[in-house]
């Protein structure tokens, strides 16, 4: 089954948001949609899990505290809103396509979070007296908290360029029509669309901040939605016994990595038959994952060896690489294939060689490794 794609919708009070995205729910459009948190009390016949998921102030901070929102807001002391991850996470690995309605600040944040994945739609009002019309026509608030609601609308008013989709609103039924239009059309374009991902190999001997850096770089600037690091089971060029074990590499690489979304650790070459090479890799990997549009991540110093690669033309005929920079190999930019870029992350000359060297010499160097790695590895070295 394939994972989901979300779908943000944010507008000012009064806009009609919440009735588009009730017609939208009634459609075949495979949707699902996302149940906040609060640390209110619930109200009446409320359950927890269906309107909200019903949070103390305490368990809210905690949370909070744990990283596991997308996004939250303290609207007032101890009155908290927010999204949690793991449930999207379930109904997106269910299949599902899950809808948001959240603030503008909250939209923004979640379609951060998810780049590509996520389609965003602002629902815009024709003009602040036209909202006016609509919240007093309402008979429900007093008329400064229309006013308050107004105040806050201008406000909201200032994110619409930052989404993906602006409806708006002057006729109920023609926005609706429009909202389903949009979120059919790019719905199917994004599920078509591969997610980019890109194959950053090695023995990671240990795993340092040198390689985080760099994959850190490749999603937030040169547009990777993943970036996998893929734990070699052995390197020709290196001999056995300098490799820590297999299983205990690949568990340093998952404790360095945990609490970014766009990083996975793999152990897909453990599986594959040895020695495996790069081509072979690609070829499984195509098969496994045929959603997903693999990019090659290698160094300038591999760069200038490539043409010694097992099947090196047919890697160029059938790929896409990332070229990252070495001290001491120049790469003429001009005269790379159309499917290989040279990328300007910044330099760290640091090597898992160096690492291992200074821990046996007992160098204190907890600083170029992630804390649970630097604890770990200190003791097995």
């Amino acid at each position: 089954m394939k994972n989901g794609k979300l779908i943000i919708f944010s507008a000012p009070s009064g806009s009609g948001k919440s009735t588009i995205i009730n017609h939208l729910l009634t459609q075949n459009l495979n949707l699902a949609f996302s149940v906040s948190a609060t640390s209110r009390a619930p109200r009446g016949t409320e359950k927890d899990g269906v309107e909200y998921y019903f949070l103390t102030p305490e368990e809210f901070r905690k949370r909070i505290a744990n990283n596991e929102f997308l996004e939250y807001e303290e609207v007032y002391e101890n009155r908290f809103y927010g999204t949690l991850k793991a449930p999207i996470e379930k109904q997106l690995a269910e299949g599902f396509n899950v809808v948001f309605d959240v603030d503008v600040v909250g939209g923004c944040n979640i379609k951060k979070y998810y780049g590509e994945r996520a389609l965003s739609v602002f629902i815009q009002p024709p003009s602040i007296e036209e909202l006016r019309k609509r919240l007093v026509g309402r008979a429900t608030d007093a008329p400064e908290v229309i006013e308050s609601r107004i105040a806050k609308a201008e406000f909201e008013l200032r994110f619409a360029n930052k989404f993906d989709v602006i409806v708006v609103n002057d006729d109920l039924e023609t926005a609706k029509v429009k909202a389903f239009k949009n979120n059919k059309r790019v719905l199917g374009k994004i599920t078509r669309m591969k997610l980019k991902t890109g194959i950053f190999g090695g023995s990671f001997n240990p795993i340092h901040i040198g390689h985080l850096a760099l994959a850190n770089y490749l999603c937030e600037f040169e547009g990777l939605d993943e970036l996998w690091f893929m734990v070699t089971p052995q390197n020709p060029l290196k001999q056995e016994t300098e490799l820590l074990d297999d299983e205990t590499r690949l568990h340093l690489v998952k404790s360095a990595i945990q609490g970014y979304p766009k990083f996975k650790a793999s152990d897909f070459e453990f599986h594959l038959p040895k020695p495996s090479y790069t081509i072979d890799t690609l070829d499984e990997l195509r098969k496994a994952f045929p959603e997903r549009e693999f990019y090659l991540i290698i160094g300038a110093d591999n760069w200038s060896i490539f043409n010694k690669w097992k099947d090196h033309q047919r890697i160029l005929d059938e790929s896409q690489l990332f070229i990252y920079p070495r001290k001491g190999y120049e790469i003429e930019e001009s005269k790379l294939p159309a499917n290989v870029r040279l990328v300007k992350a910044p330099e760290m000359e640091i090597s898992s060689t160096f690492i291992r060297e200074a821990i046996k010499q007992g160098k204190d160097i907890r600083y170029f490794l992630p804390p649970h790695v630097y604890d770990e590895i200190s003791r097995k070295l």
